[in-house]
């Protein structure tokens, strides 16, 4: 079952009782066959309520075959009346969209929607990403107000950028996507304009690229203003709180306060930097001591004793060295420019190449960067996405930086790795990006790493026509036993009851927790499901949130938790939801470093932020303390979002045996293969799941869930193969459920535990 075939057949059914009560309208006297009617439609109003996504598809088509019926029998008893039309079931009227209009000011970019109709309100957001002309995605903005303006945050270089966006809509029988671009938009090169000089016979100009409490990096432009040809012949003097500076190409001495620079020569003699008539020159790389860099780091300065305009960070200053109070250290680690959060894994680098070499366990090298003036600002990507870790240890020497990166400091997975470093260089008017060329490193895979197989056990006794199962009947091979579900009727407080079942009391409960985990099992909680939706907004809420959950694992016994939030639980804010689980994992690991933390995404939740980004920023902050991730390879059709395979074809969770291979390899690589724009693969928002993680989550045979659910078992054994083929060694493989599995006779657990033996 999905959401979107019980939400049709609910509405089927409120169309078929408001005909039911017009129908009484035009009986005068009441009818035998009208309190027939009504008792059959109060028989199936408490059918209907009780189909949920877990219900069987036996069920399912029982309750439609019965709702026909009924709607028959009212058409047929109206026709005896006055023979009246039946209802028209209301026409979907698409959404359109006039305009999506760009525009740039101050390197900021904006859009807006205008034209939009949506009679039927079934917009639901509207995803904006920016892209340069060639389809490069710089950044991406969501939002469910569709008339506001949306402001970007990336400072743009001169170039053309669009915006493509995408307009997500209830349409007939699934979410739907509009897809439409705004306008292209050329971002020019600023004219520089010289300062004024006066009578001074040149500007010099000072910028920093980091400042700190007792030093600073930064560079120095020299521009002539007169005919004089200076050659190497010149000297530059400036009043300094600086103790020093130094550059190798370069000469520096301090007399006073005032620092003397001179160019300093090569192995033949011949000087670094010359000055010609109106000539200039940048000296890059400038490091200074004993001050921080502001406005004050120079003052009173001449080129050959003659005064010169002096500019520091684009301001003038002349006279004064008054120093201001010390100002807090910058800390090095932290750019000062916005690099984005992906890079193509395969294309044309923004500017010129920059080269790295590297082998298996240390990338080493000495990166040319094609502009003098550049940040030390960094950052590493690994596998398309920027990395948290900045492990390099850089020395800088002009225009060259030598990086040394240990291999094993970075979050790779096992196979091939793709990394990138990429600098930011400056000019007067722009940040660019210079990406170095791609290094593959390879990962072993982690011998003897342990498989699981993982199996769900409904506390509430039975599903369907499934029967209650006992915990303690749960065969030897189900290595991990989660129990199904943490709820909250008020949508905040944890709830667990396992005397819902009416089959054990709480205290026996407890004993079987024991006594399966003292036979090895793994014996976890589960936290939501399609009842279990928290609404979790505040600090308060998430302590309610975060001591209940804790109170039920320790008062149960259970080893472990697993997150399978739903719905409205994934869309109304992350914050504080993932702070709360986070300090659960925090407070358990500190007692049991053992301690399980899994969780089972649907497919939308992992490659679309349509359906609420928790899971994203869930993966993303805590990935390096999940246990296991067993993604449901089931239900997809219902969140009408899917994976490609690398033509760009869709592929089905029908086709279990196409979507299992695919779907695992995309979840691996992080992307979905070349799929939008034919160039570069739609890279999913979580980023790569780690093999070692990764478990397969698929229904036990049929009736386990509305779509994907088959019962020829060796589907699911080949496509397990076929991984294995495509040298993929994922962790296991999850099912929903135990109950489901002794349903049709443990055929699951007997096909595939063998495989993960």
């Amino acid at each position: 079952m999905n959401t979107l075939e019980i939400q049709n057949i609910k509405s089927h059914f409120s169309n078929v009782l408001n005909h039911y009560n017009n129908l009484k309208r035009k009986f005068v006297e009441t009818s035998s066959e009208l309190e027939s009617l009504n008792i059959q439609l109060i028989e199936l109003k408490n059918k209907i309520n009780t189909l949920n996504m877990e219900s069987s598809i036996i069920y399912f088509f029982e309750i439609k075959e019965i709702l026909s019926s009924v709607e028959k029998n009212i058409f047929d008893l109206d026709g005896e009346i006055d023979n009246p039309n039946p209802p028209v079931e209301p026409e979907v009227i698409l959404p359109t969209i006039q305009t999506v209009k760009l525009s740039i000011n101050n390197k900021i970019a904006s859009v807006i929607s205008t034209g939009i109709s949506d009679i039927q309100n079934r917009i639901t957001q509207v995803t904006y990403i920016l892209k340069t002309n060639v389809r490069n995605v710089i950044e991406q903005k969501t939002t469910t107000s569709l008339t506001e303006t949306v402001s970007f945050n990336t400072v743009l270089t001169p170039g053309d950028y669009i915006v493509e966006a995408i307009f997500s809509y209830r349409g007939a029988q699934s979410l739907e996507q509009i897809i439409k671009m705004s306008n292209v938009i050329t971002l020019e090169e600023e004219e520089i304009i010289p300062p004024p000089s006066g009578d001074k016979v040149a500007t010099l100009k000072f910028t920093s690229t980091q400042s700190w409490d007792n030093g600073f990096s930064g560079s120095l432009e020299l521009i002539s203003h007169t005919n004089e040809d200076f050659g190497g012949n010149w000297e530059i003097s400036f009043d300094s709180p600086a103790t020093g500076l130094s550059q190798w190409q370069i000469n520096t001495s301090k007399s006073g306060n005032r620092i003397a620079i001179t160019s300093g020569s090569d192995w033949s003699g011949a000087k670094h930097f010359n000055l010609g008539p109106k000539g200039s020159f940048t000296i890059d790389g400038i490091n200074g001591t004993g001050a921080p860099f502001n406005k004050n780091i120079a003052s009173n300065a001449t080129l050959n004793n003659k005064p010169v305009t002096l500019i520091i960070n684009g301001e003038n200053v002349d006279g004064g060295t008054n120093p201001e109070p010390p100002q807090p250290p910058v800390d090095p680690e932290t750019p000062v420019v916005n690099f984005p959060e992906r890079l193509p894994i395969n294309g044309a680098i923004d500017v010129e190449t920059i080269y790295l070499n590297g082998d298996k366990t240390q990338l080493l090298g000495t990166v040319s960067i094609p502009n003098s003036n550049i940040h030390n600002e960094y950052a590493i990507y690994v596998n398309g996405f920027k990395s948290l870790i900045k492990p390099v240890e850089m020395t800088r020497r002009a225009s060259m930086v030598n990086v040394s990166l240990p291999v094993n400091s970075l979050p790779l997975l096992t196979g091939n790795n793709t990394i990138q470093l990429a600098f930011a260089g400056t000019s007067s008017t722009a940040v660019t990006y210079y990406q170095t060329n791609t290094v593959n490193i390879e990962k072993q895979p982690v011998a003897g790493s342990k498989k699981t197989l993982v199996g769900y056990w409904s506390s509430w006794g039975g599903n369907g026509p499934t029967s209650y199962i006992d915990l303690e009947a749960t065969p030897a091979e189900y290595d991990t036993i989660v129990v199904s579900f943490i709820e909250a009727p008020d949508h905040l407080t944890p709830v667990f009851d396992p005397e819902a079942s009416k089959q054990v009391t709480k205290a026996q409960f407890k004993e079987k927790v024991a006594r399966m985990k003292a036979k090895g099992h793994n014996v976890i909680i589960a936290i939501g499901g399609q009842n279990g939706v928290f609404h979790i907004k505040s600090e308060s809420d998430k302590q309610i949130f975060k001591n209940g959950v804790i109170n039920i694992i320790e008062e149960y016994g259970f080893n472990g938790f697993d997150i399978d939030l739903e719905g409205q639980s994934a869309q109304n804010g992350t914050t504080y939801v993932v702070d709360a689980i986070k300090e659960i994992i925090e407070y358990f690991r500190a007692k049991d470093p053992n301690f399980i933390y899994s969780m089972a995404p649907e497919v939308a939740y992992l490659i679309s932020t349509g359906f609420g980004t928790l899971y994203i920023d869930l993966i993303k902050k805590t990935k390096h303390l999940i246990t296991t991730i067993h993604p449901q390879y089931y239900n997809a059709p219902g969140t009408g979002v899917y994976p490609f395979d690398g033509s760009g074809v869709v592929i089905d969770c029908k086709n279990q045996a196409r979507f299992i291979p695919e779907f695992t390899e995309a979840l691996i690589k992080g992307h979905d293969g070349p799929a939008w724009g034919g160039e570069y693969a739609q890279l999913f928002p979580i980023g790569p799941i780690p093999q070692e993680i990764l478990a397969i989550g698929l229904p036990s045979g049929v009736g386990a869930a509305g779509t994907g659910a088959i019962n020829d078992m060796n589907v699911f054994v080949e496509a397990w193969r076929e991984l294995q083929r495509k040298g993929y060694d994922v962790k296991g493989f999850m099912t929903w459920s135990i109950d489901w599995d002794a349903y049709h006779n443990w055929q699951f657990k007997n096909a595939v535990a063998p495989l993960i033996k």
